[in-house]
């Protein structure tokens, strides 16, 4: 009989080993190229109109006794259909769009090919195209050269990403559904294999790593990581910024539409920088997860084979008295290869 403890890759929140450091606030700036006027109808994409009742999520994810009751849920969360659905009905739309977001039909090919490659872990970082790297640019006072932040999500054993929450209740439900279909492990954090080395590593409040709290946990494959620091949201909001953002999504979509990856399943990982409360981060980073999912899911990929996970600020690099050009390298959207399934535990 499955336990709960298998939520797949939703929600790796655990402390990450990253120290953080003390940087000394600079005038710099995000040096974003100018956007252009977009149509009523890439506002209305732009804007996220879902309205979830989180607590009924959750109830029907832990009433969930199949994997059929528990992908239902999972439906219900991912498979919303809107008007944003306009980029699937028409081509000539879809054009328009890139044209909006200043991005060519070659970046754009360009762009797919490379993240197809990165998440069959066949292309290092160091292969990035131009046309792929970030819009959101920092200089080194000093030196006047670019700060490229350093990528350096937390594995535990074999490749192990975990996530951790103060109790069952506020795990997101499409990552207990996920549990109930041995794609994640949620186990209390008492029980888990890393609990000694989730204490180690905590850079949240101390409840989320109490023997009480619960840890999510699943494997990826490290060399599939993909990592976006541009991926822009309106302020609090699951809403995009602009086209752009949303281009580079739909990038992503038509990747994992790849048919080399019809039996592969993805982790989107929401990552915020540390300002503001813990908990607040948490949940709008998962929400924000949650939504790129959403439009994945439009664009035809199954819902089955995406697990939607805010991390919140837990692994941070900057501080929060960094200037906010560094801050802002810490909310991010990073994407992994799921790379096996969790076994139930008895």
């Amino acid at each position: 009989m499955k336990t709960l403890l298998t939520l797949t890759l939703a929600a790796a929140v655990l402390p990450a080993s990253l120290h953080a450091q003390k940087v000394t606030p600079i005038a710099s700036s995000k040096n974003l190229p100018l956007t252009m006027e977009v149509s009523a109808e890439t506002r209305a994409i732009l804007q996220d109109r879902a309205q979830r009742d989180r607590a009924a999520d959750i109830q029907a994810a832990m009433r969930a006794k199949s994997d059929a009751e528990a992908q239902l849920v999972i439906d219900s969360i991912l498979n919303e259909a809107n008007a944003a659905t306009i980029l699937a009905e028409s081509n000539e739309r879809a054009r328009q769009r890139l044209i909006e977001a200043n991005r060519s039909d070659a970046m754009r090919a360009e762009s797919i090919s490379y993240l197809t490659r990165r998440l069959r872990g066949e292309a290092a970082v160091s292969d990035t195209p131009e046309s792929f790297r970030s819009r959101v640019i920092v200089e080194d006072p000093v030196s006047g050269s670019r700060v490229v932040r350093e990528d350096r999500p937390h594995f535990y054993n074999n490749n192990t990403r975990v996530l951790t929450y103060r109790r069952m209740e506020e795990i997101p439900p499409v990552l207990i559904a996920s549990s109930r279909m041995n794609r994640v492990q949620v186990l209390p954090v008492a029980e888990s294999p890393y609990a000694t080395a989730l204490t180690e590593v905590a850079r949240g409040p101390a409840e989320y790593f109490a023997p009480g709290a619960y840890a999510v946990s699943y494997v990826v494959d490290p060399n599939s990581e993909v990592t976006r620091d541009d991926i822009l949201f309106v302020q609090g909001s699951t809403t995009f910024e602009d086209a752009y953002s949303y281009d580079i999504v739909q990038d992503l979509a038509v990747a994992i539409s790849d048919p080399a990856f019809a039996d592969q399943s993805f982790v989107i990982e929401g990552h915020a920088s540390v300002e503001g409360d813990y908990n607040d981060n948490l949940n709008l980073s998962q929400a924000r997860a949650e939504r790129i999912a959403r439009e994945i899911v439009r664009y035809g990929v199954s819902s089955s084979r995406l697990i939607p996970v805010g991390y919140g600020a837990s692994e941070a690099v900057y501080p929060a008295d960094a200037a906010d050009n560094f801050r802002s390298l810490d909310r991010r959207v990073a994407v992994f290869r799921l790379q096996q399934t969790v076994t139930a535990v008895p």
